[in-house]
């Protein structure tokens, strides 16, 4: 599990204020685990994780860190990794990211790696796919290891769901070469999110580390009591890491969530609620939303962009977006009422973009397919052809 916790990524607490990005959420999960490592090896113990997750219009940084205590003695693994993104040309978008991390645990053993990896992306309004490949270092405590893969995926969205399936072969030095073919889903829905993934491995792996795991599989149940606190129960199988030497073996963890939203609380287009006027008794009081019928963006002409949304009775209406450094920019009413607009160059390519009427909470735009991320918040992906 050590492997798989650490993919999640982090940095909490590490990074200065000013560093902070337009958009910054993180969470802490407190919980205990049943292990079993190698099919050999029983433990159980509890754990403690930090994550964090920061956003720019073209770029992300995240990381995770888990901290074990199990009766055998303690164990603590983290990494950390970031994308930049080019400007989209048409649906094509390319990344760059990179990837560190390692673990620590009390019997001495230590491990790290370093991988960097270039991707293209072809970008559609509910689905996508990626080719791309990189290289890398890892050490198992004792050597380090030269490291090579590509990578071929593509994912697809709708009715709350995304469906992700990737095929990556990896090199590590001469003497292991092996694909990973891996198919993960996840839904939200108001108060409970299910996500799952299955896996096979091919090739020859070598006899590096004690159990096969050529074939995995696990699902997760997180159940929001409210915003801001969720318990997650999951449990599965996980494979062996033959880059870092992480044995494969089997879990179960029953956790409880806290998640906050930006700190900074300025450009925060996901947060639940905004603070509209006050009451008698000091209270912030929003207004409800008035329905929104119908959003729509007009095909650019010289890279401006209209944005059209109907909300009958509305008073304000307003969207953020990355194209807004997530700001948030109000619309102008038609003298008929009804129609709200606004026209601003946006670039060719995918954007992520809010809505909220009369100062209400923040909504994905009506059409447009909404995208969750593991701190449960939700944007809807609007591509300008």
């Amino acid at each position: 599990m050590r492997g798989r916790v650490a993919r999640r990524v982090l940095l909490l607490f590490c990074l200065p204020p000013a560093a902070w990005g337009q958009r910054v959420s993180s969470s802490l999960d407190l919980g205990g685990a049943a292990m079993r490592y190698a099919d050999s090896v029983s433990a159980n113990g509890g754990s403690l994780t930090p994550a964090l997750a920061i956003d720019w219009p073209r770029a992300t940084l995240g990381g995770a860190a888990t901290f074990s205590h199990f009766p055998s003695g303690w164990s603590s693994q983290a990494a950390m990794n970031g994308s930049i993104f080019s400007r989209g040309a048409g649906p094509l978008v390319g990344e760059f990211v990179a990837t560190a991390g390692g673990s620590a645990h009390q019997d001495g053993t230590r491990t790290g790696q370093a991988l960097g990896n270039i991707r293209g992306h072809v970008m559609a309004e509910r689905g996508g796919a990626w080719l791309g490949g990189g290289t890398g270092r890892t050490w198992d405590g004792t050597d380090w290891r030269n490291v090579v893969n590509a990578e071929l995926g593509g994912w697809v969205k709708g009715w709350g769901s995304t469906v992700v399936a990737s095929r990556v072969p990896t090199s590590v030095d001469d003497s292991v070469r092996y694909t990973d073919s891996q198919i993960s889903a996840h839904w939200a829905g108001s108060s409970i999110e299910l996500g799952g993934e299955l896996g096979v491995r091919g090739g020859m792996t070598g006899a590096i580390i004690g159990g096969s795991g050529r074939h995995w599989g696990s699902i997760a149940v997180t159940t929001w009591l409210d915003p801001h606190l969720g318990v997650i129960l999951s449990g599965g199988t996980y494979p062996i890491d033959l880059t870092q030497g992480y044995p494969g073996g089997r879990f179960l963890t029953l956790s409880v969530r806290l998640r906050s939203s930006d700190p900074t609380a300025t450009v925060n287009p996901r947060e639940s609620a905004s603070s509209g006027s006050s009451g008698a008794d000091g209270a912030s009081r929003v207004e409800p939303n008035e329905p929104v019928m119908t959003f729509r963006a007009l095909p650019p002409s010289n890279g401006v962009v209209m944005i059209e949304v109907t909300a009958a009775g509305a008073r304000t209406v307003e969207v953020s977006g990355d194209f807004t450094v997530w700001k948030p920019v109000k619309l102008t009413p038609s003298a008929s009422g009804g129609v709200w607009r606004l026209s601003m160059p946006i670039a060719r390519g995918t954007h992520q973009i809010n809505l909220r009427v009369n100062g209400g909470r923040w909504l994905v735009p009506p059409g447009l397919t909404p995208i969750t991320d593991e701190f449960g918040g939700a944007v809807g992906l609007l591509v300008v052809e």
